[in-house]
């Protein structure tokens, strides 16, 4: 059973990259989508956006149900309507029609999040949380690297309807082997339901402290998931191919923060000072973002987008581990659910603003410099995250034995 947990990882890790491909096909696609739609900068936000909402919209239910059903029926129902309805979505030809198809989609992907949350709680001890979670979000990044690196050549000659088709098949793939595999912990069950309500939630300091941090930094994910590619196509000259490529390794660098992240907040004992250290790393790479103009070097360009993955996307496994710890293992979900229900409205209502922005401007300079103030506000508001900083314990003889 101790050895299974590796498999539930690896099994929560495919099921969130199949979930969370559709979230990163708008950011993929730009360059190609902005044109064939006849799309604003700010409307190709809203793409994203209406994802996210559509995500914030499910997320709360997704947890009460798996919660009171389990993780394994709740996620194979959400990931075959995904699959469906982002076919329905490559039949649209404008922009409304697409928005609308893609809300309805993200609620059903937001059944990934808190039960894989549940699953990962359920199986590991909080001293390997921190990365087990961190690990499992991956999944998110991992299918950033993979939409950007596969849908840009296969939008561009086929269209950008036959990267919607790869990117349902890719869903129903992954959802269907996490349905097949994967087994509830016989401990992470249905609990006592007197022991925990959502009240209790809106009463914790911690809880609360590191949803605001969450609210504000799930706005600056959006904005550099969704603006990067085509800001370097614009700023930098570089083809909607080669664009997609540093937004995969912006994709590598939110992987790498969400495991290096966790496994360093499980060293301090601490996930709020940890939160603290990304943050003011994302502000330093937006500043440095913000004066990228005309040529710049390869090299140059692949460490920014590094970092900027590395700190405005890698904080959040940090954020789900310590939402889960707040709560009996039995209600990780809802937990999860409430809080990036909150968090998810950063990302829609901050998205568009970055874009806006820049039509304002005709320059994405602005933008990024903004996007930095806006995640100093995320860092000091990680000050005021106030986790328990726990300690390994020594197993006694016959706890060892």
């Amino acid at each position: 059973m101790r050895r299974f947990r590796w498999v539930v990882l690896s099994l929560t890790t495919l099921m969130q990259l199949g979930l969370s491909m559709p979230q990163q096909t708008p950011a993929a696609l730009g360059p190609v989508l902005t044109p064939a739609l006849h799309l604003s900068r700010a409307e190709l936000g809203l793409l994203t956006s209406a994802i996210w909402g559509g995500m914030l919209l499910g997320m709360l239910p997704a947890g009460l149900l798996a919660d009171r059903f389990g993780e394994r029926r709740v996620i194979a129902a959400g990931g075959a309507a995904l699959a469906l309805l982002i076919v329905l979505a490559a039949q649209t030809h404008a922009f409304l029609p697409l928005f609308g198809v893609l809300l309805v989609a993200a609620i059903a992907a937001s059944s990934g999040s808190p039960g894989g949350t549940r699953a990962v709680a359920a199986w590991f001890e909080v001293r390997q949380r921190g990365f087990a979670m961190g690990v499992r979000q991956t999944g998110v990044t991992l299918a950033g690297v993979l939409a950007a690196v596969l849908l840009p050549p296969v939008a561009v000659r086929f269209g950008w309807q036959a990267a919607f088709y790869v990117v349902a098949g890719i869903a129903l793939l992954a959802v269907a082997a996490f349905a097949l595999f994967y087994r509830e912990h016989r401990h992470g069950g249905e609990g006592p339901v007197a022991d925990f309500n959502l009240g209790m939630l809106a009463r914790n300091r911690t809880f609360l402290a590191a949803t605001a941090y969450g609210w504000v930094f799930m706005g600056a994910l959006g904005c550099s998931v969704t603006y990067l590619g085509i800001s370097l196509h614009e700023e930098a000259g570089l083809s909607a191919v080669a664009a997609g490529l540093f937004l995969a390794v912006l994709q590598v660098g939110g992987a790498a923060g969400r495991i290096g992240w966790g496994l360093l907040s499980d060293r301090l004992g601490s996930r709020g000072l940890t939160m603290l250290l990304a943050g003011a790393l994302s502000v330093l790479a937006c500043l440095a973002m913000a004066q990228v103009r005309g040529a710049v070097s390869v090299p140059t360009l692949v460490v920014l987008c590094f970092f900027l993955g590395l700190s405005t996307m890698g904080w959040n496994a940090l954020y789900i581990a310590l939402t889960a710890e707040v709560v009996p293992v039995h209600r990780a979900a809802t937990a999860v659910g409430a809080g990036t229900t909150i968090t998810f409205i950063g990302m829609f209502a901050v998205t568009p603003v970055f874009g806006s922005i820049a039509d304002h401007t005709g320059s994405y300079s602005a933008s990024w410099l903004a996007l930095a103030g806006w995640s100093l506000l995320g860092t000091l508001i990680a000050l005021a995250v106030r986790d328990r900083r726990f300690r390994a314990r020594r197993p006694a003889a016959g706890e060892a034995a």
